[in-house]
C-alpha cells in the first residue's frame, strides 16, 4: 500500500534521471533548476541524482523556508559555523571563505548542494550559492516550482548556460498506470488509472494519496484480485490531499481565492468572460502558481489543473461567498454567455449551497448530465423541480437517467404511466422527445422491441400531419426522426437498408443542419462498412472526424465520431491503426462515450479479434473485473466471450470454459453489434474443448446470416473463421466474397479463400505475410501452417521455398496456441525478464531476492507489474506462457 510519506516508486522519469545526471557530471556544466508543479516529485528526483552521484561528490542539503527568509544567510547558518566570526561579518570575505571552504575539501572531491524551495531562500543564502557556481567551487540542484518566483541569482545561472533548466512534467497516463499497479500491489482497471490520472492531473503526489485514501474509503476495491473503481464516479480527495491543496490556497490574494473559486464552481470558463469578470492579473498569477491551465480551443477555456484542487476549493467557499458568487455569476454570464457544462456545474453548486435553482436551469442541467451519463445527478436536478411544475421534460429526462442505468423497464413504466394519465398531449417538441426515447427504450426491451417500429411510423405520422400546417421547428423534428431510424436499424442489425435513405436525405445540401448532416454521416460509414465498402466507409469517417475536429463546440459529438472512425477501421482491418486510435483518445480529455472501462474492452477484443492472446487478456481481465462492478453499456457479456477466447489461444482449456459458461446473451436485448462479438468470440472459445468443424459450421451458420441481412462485410470474419478451423470447401466463397470487399481484411480474405480453393500455397502465403503486417497473428499463423502442411506433400522446389517462407512468418508471430516466448518476454523489462524466467523455473520469491540481491518486497513488486503486463494472475498461468 502506498505511504505518502514514505518511499514509492519512481516510475516514468527515466529521461529526466539522465538530463540531470549529464547536468551534474560533466565538468563543462555546473548542475541544474528543476521546475513544476507542487507534488511534481522535483525533490525526490533530486535526491536520486544525489544518491546516484554521492560517490564523487560531497553532499550538502539545504531548504529555503519562510521562517528564514527574511534572515540573512538563514539557510547557511549551518555553514558559517565553520568559518570566523571576522568572515562572517564581512561580505566580500564571507563569499572567500566560503568559496576556499568549499574548494579545500578534503580528497579531491566537489560539493554538490541540494537547495530546495529556492523561492523561499534569503537573498544573502542565494547570492552566496550563486557565487559558489560562477567560482566552480561547487555544483547544485535547484528545485523550485517557477523559476520566475526564484532569486534571480539563480535564473542569471540558467541564462549564462551555467546550470540547466530541466521542467518536470506530470505522469503519463501509462507511467500512472505503472505506479498505481506497483504502489497498490497489484493490477489495476483502466477505469481507476483513467480517474486518478484525471483528478490527479498526473501529480505524482496526489496519486499516492489517491492509492491510500480512496482504497479506504471504499472507491478504489479488488474484484478478481484486480484493482476496480466502486460504483462512485470519481475519487473525492481526502484527508492529506485536502490539506496539502489548502496550505497552498492559503497563500492566495483574495481576488485571487474568489477568482479561482469561480472557475472551481463552473468547472471551465471563457478566458475572455473570465479576465473581464476577474481580471487578468488574477488569472495570469493562478497561472504561475500552477492552479489554471488554458485550453486552447476556438473559445480558449481556463480551468483548474486537476479535478481534486477543483473540489477542495469548491468545498470550501463559505454560504455568504457562494450568494454573492451566484448573483456575480448570473450578471456576468449576460455579457458573455458560459458553456453548457459550466452552466451545469453551476446548477450543481448551487444545489450543494442549499440554494434554489430555476426550474428551466435545473431541466437543462438534467439533460446535460444524461448526455454526460451522470445519472445521478440528472436525478437531482429533477428533484429541485416543484411537483406542480413536473411536466413531459421532466418525466422525459427521469425516464432516460433510469434507461442509461440500464433498467429500461423502470424506464418505461415511467413513460408509459405519465402517457396515461395525461388527458392530452403535450406540446409537439416534447412530445416527439418523449416518443423518441419510448423508441429507443422498446428497442431494447425482449418482449417488446417490435413496438419500436410500429411508434416510429406514429411519429413520422403525425409530423407529416403538422407539417401540413406549416409548424415551426419541424424540419429539426423530422430530421430527429431520420436519426432515430438510423440508429434502430443499426441497433437490429439493417444496413444494407440504411444506406439509400441516409444517401437522399444527404442529397438536400447545405439545407440540412451540419450537426444533423454529422450524424448520418456517421451511420452511413458504419452501414458501408458492415455491407463491404470499408474503403469508402474510413474514407466518409475520418472527414467527419476533421471536420468535427475543426468546428465543433460539442465534445460528445466529436468523440462518438471518433467511435464511428473506430468501428469501421476494425471492420476493415486496420488493426494497429486502431490500437493507435486508443492511446491518442485516452490521453484526451474524455467526454464520456468511450470511457477507461470501454477502452480497455475495446482494446483488449482488438487483441482478441488479431489472435494475440496473452496481449487481449493484459486488457480483458481488468476491464472483465471492472465491468463486474459497473456495466454502463451492457459489455459483460461480450467481456467474458472475448476473455474465454483469449484463454483458448493460450491454451487454458479450463479458464477458457469458466468464462465462457459465463456468457448469457439470453438476459436482454442486445444490439447487433455486441451480439454478434459475442457469438463470435464464444464459438471461437468453444474450440478448447470441441471439434474444430463443429465450430466451422457455426461460424458458417453466422456467416450466412450476414450474407442474408446484407452485411457482406462483416460476414468475412464469420467465413473467414470457418476455412480456419477447416472448412476448406467454402475458400472459393470466401475468395469472391473477399474480392467483392475493400479493405485489407477482405483482401486478406481472398487470397486466403482463393489458395484454399486452388492448393496454390503463393496465394496463402501471401495472405499470411499480409495478416502478419496488420497484426493479425492467428489468420498468419493458420495461414503459414497451412502451407507447412500442403508443401510437405510435394517435394518440388518452389514447395521448399514456400515452407520456408512460412517458418519465417510463423518465427515471427508464433504457431496459433500462443505467441512465441520471446515475444512475451519483449513486453517486459530486463530485471522483470530476469525474475519472469526465474519464476517460470520454480523459484520462490525469497529465492529469487537472494540470487539476485534484492528485497523480497521489490521482488514482489517487479511481480505484480510482470501479472499486469502479461494479464496473469498466477505462477502457473506465467509458467504456462513462458514455456
Amino acid at each position: 500500500m502506498f505511504g505518502v510519506q514514505g518511499a514509492w516508486p519512481l516510475v516514468g522519469r527515466d529521461s529526466e534521471l539522465s538530463v540531470l545526471r549529464d547536468a551534474v557530471v560533466p565538468q563543462d556544466c555546473q548542475g541544474a533548476v528543476l521546475t513544476g508543479q507542487a507534488g511534481i516529485g522535483k525533490t525526490v528526483l533530486a535526491q536520486r541524482v544525489s544518491r546516484d552521484v554521492e560517490a564523487n561528490f560531497d553532499l550538502l542539503y539545504i531548504r529555503g523556508s519562510a521562517l528564514t527568509a527574511d534572515m540573512p544567510y538563514g539557510a547557511l547558518n549551518f555553514v558559517l559555523s565553520d568559518l570566523d566570526d571576522a568572515a562572517v561579518d564581512n561580505p566580500l570575505i564571507l563569499l572567500r571563505s566560503l568559496q576556499e571552504l568549499f574548494a579545500g575539501r578534503s580528497g579531491g572531491k566537489r560539493t554538490l548542494i541540494l537547495v530546495d524551495n529556492i523561492e523561499d531562500l534569503d537573498s544573502a543564502s542565494a547570492t552566496a550559492i550563486a557565487h559558489l557556481v560562477k567560482s566552480g567551487a561547487v555544483k547544485v540542484l535547484l528545485v523550485c516550482q517557477t523559476l520566475h518566483a526564484a532569486p534571480d541569482e539563480f535564473s542569471d545561472l540558467w541564462k549564462d548556460e551555467l546550470i540547466r533548466r530541466v521542467d518536470i512534467e506530470p505522469l503519463s497516463l501509462a507511467d500512472t498506470a505503472e505506479l498505481l499497479t506497483l504502489g497498490l500491489g497489484g493490477p489495476v482497471s483502466r477505469s481507476v488509472v483513467l480517474d486518478t490520472w484525471h483528478a490527479s492531473g498526473g501529480n505524482p503526489l496526489f496519486l499516492q494519496a489517491i492509492g491510500r485514501e480512496q482504497v479506504e474509503s471504499g472507491y478504489i476495491t479488488t474484484q478478481d484480485g484486480i484493482w476496480v473503481a466502486g460504483p462512485r464516479r470519481s475519487p473525492d480527495p481526502g484527508r492529506i490531499i485536502t490539506e496539502r491543496i489548502s496550505t497552498r490556497l492559503a497563500r492566495l490574494s483574495p481576488d485571487q481565492r474568489r477568482t479561482a473559486e469561480i472557475v472551481s464552481i463552473v468547472g471551465a470558463m471563457p478566458l475572455e468572460l473570465l479576465s473581464d469578470f476577474a481580471g487578468g492579473d488574477e488569472v495570469d498569477a493562478l497561472m504561475e502558481t500552477g492552479i489554471f491551465e488554458i485550453e486552447l480551443t476556438q473559445q480558449p477555456m481556463v480551468r483548474v489543473v486537476t479535478g481534486l484542487i477543483g473540489e477542495v476549493i469548491r468545498r470550501q467557499v463559505p454560504v455568504g461567498r457562494s450568494r454573492e458568487l451566484v448573483q456575480q455569476l448570473a450578471a456576468a454570464s449576460l455579457k458573455l454567455p458560459m458553456p453548457a457544462l459550466s452552466r451545469m456545474n453551476y446548477a450543481a453548486w448551487c444545489l450543494d449551497s442549499s440554494l434554489e435553482i430555476d426550474p428551466v436551469l435545473a431541466i437543462e442541467a438534467a439533460q446535460l448530465a444524461n448526455r454526460y451519463f451522470d445519472t445521478e445527478g440528472a436525478l437531482r436536478f429533477l428533484g429541485a423541480v416543484p411537483p406542480e411544475k413536473v411536466g413531459a421534460r421532466e418525466v422525459t429526462e427521469k425516464a432516460r437517467a433510469y434507461g442509461i442505468q440500464g433498467d429500461t423497464m423502470r424506464a418505461l413504466q415511467i413513460l408509459d404511466a405519465f402517457i396515461s394519465s395525461e388527458p392530452q398531449d403535450p406540446n409537439l417538441h416534447e412530445w416527439v422527445s418523449m416518443q423518441v426515447l419510448r423508441c429507443r427504450l422498446l428497442s431494447r426491451d425482449q418482449v417488446r422491441f417490435a413496438e419500436a417500429d410500429v411508434l416510429l411510423a406514429k411519429i413520422r405520422e403525425r409530423l407529416i400531419r403538422e407539417g401540413q400546417s406549416g409548424l415551426e421547428g419541424l424540419a429539426g423534428l423530422l430530421a430527429e426522426t431520420d436519426l432515430l431510424d438510423a440508429e434502430l436499424s443499426a441497433h437490429n442489425g439493417r444496413y444494407a437498408a440504411m444506406i439509400e435513405p441516409i444517401d437522399d436525405l444527404l442529397r438536400q445540401g447545405d439545407s440540412m443542419d451540419p450537426t444533423v448532416r454529422h450524424q448520418l454521416c456517421g451511420w452511413l460509414a458504419e452501414a458501408l462498412s458492415m455491407t463491404g465498402r470499408q474503403d469508402d466507409a474510413v474514407q466518409l469517417s475520418r472527414l467527419v472526424v476533421s471536420r468535427l475536429a475543426d468546428s465543433t463546440e460539442d465534445p460528445l459529438l466529436a468523440e462518438s465520431a471518433q467511435v464511428r472512425l473506430f468501428s469501421v477501421m476494425l471492420i476493415s482491418g486496420q488493426w494497429e491503426r486502431c490500437l493507435a486510435m486508443i492511446s491518442d483518445h485516452q490521453e484526451g480529455s474524455l467526454a464520456g462515450i468511450f470511457d477507461g472501462t470501454s477502452l480497455e474492452l475495446a482494446e483488449g477484443c482488438l487483441y482478441a479479434y488479431a489472435g494475440r492472446g496473452t496481449e487481449a487478456l493484459t486488457k480483458l481481465l481488468p476491464a472483465l473485473s471492472q465491468l463486474r462492478i459497473r456495466d454502463r453499456q451492457e459489455f459483460l457479456s461480450l467481456a467474458e466471450a472475448a476473455t474465454a477466447y483469449a484463454y483458448t489461444l493460450i491454451g487454458d482449456a479450463q479458464l477458457s470454459m469458466s468464462h465462457l459458461g459465463k456468457v448469457d446473451l439470453a438476459a436482454r436485448r442486445f444490439d447487433w453489434h455486441t451480439a454478434r462479438a459475442t457469438r463470435y468470440f464464444s464459438v471461437l472459445a468453444s474450440t478448447a474443448t470441441r471439434d474444430r468443424l463443429q465450430a466451422a459450421g457455426e461460424m458458417l451458420q453466422l456467416a450466412d446470416e450476414d450474407r442474408a441481412a446484407g452485411n457482406f462485410g462483416h460476414e468475412l470474419f464469420f467465413l473467414c473463421q470457418a476455412v480456419q478451423l477447416g472448412m476448406t470447401d467454402v475458400g472459393e466463397r470466401l475468395a469472391t466474397s473477399g474480392m467483392d470487399g475493400q479493405g485489407v481484411f477482405a483482401e486478406i480474405c481472398a487470397l486466403y479463400g482463393k489458395g484454399v480453393a486452388s492448393g496454390d500455397t503463393a496465394q496463402i502465403l501471401k495472405a499470411a505475410k499480409l495478416a502478419a503486417d496488420v497484426g493479425n497473428q492467428r489468420l498468419a499463423a493458420d495461414a503459414a501452417n497451412l502451407v507447412q502442411r500442403m508443401s510437405a506433400d510435394s517435394p518440388g522446389e518452389g514447395e521448399k521455398r514456400a515452407a520456408m517462407a512460412a517458418s519465417g512468418i510463423l518465427r515471427t508471430v508464433g504457431r496459433g496456441g500462443g505467441e512465441l516466448r520471446q515475444r512475451v518476454l519483449d513486453k517486459l523489462s530486463e530485471r522483470e525478464r530476469s525474475i519472469a524466467r526465474l519464476v517460470a523455473e520454480g523459484s520462490s520469491n525469497r529465492d529469487i531476492a537472494a540470487m539476485l540481491t534484492l528485497s523480497i518486497r521489490t521482488v514482489e513488486g517487479h511481480m505484480y507489474q510482470v501479472y499486469a503486463k502479461l494479464g496473469v494472475s498466477n505462477r502457473s498461468q506465467l509458467k504456462m506462457i513462458l514455456e
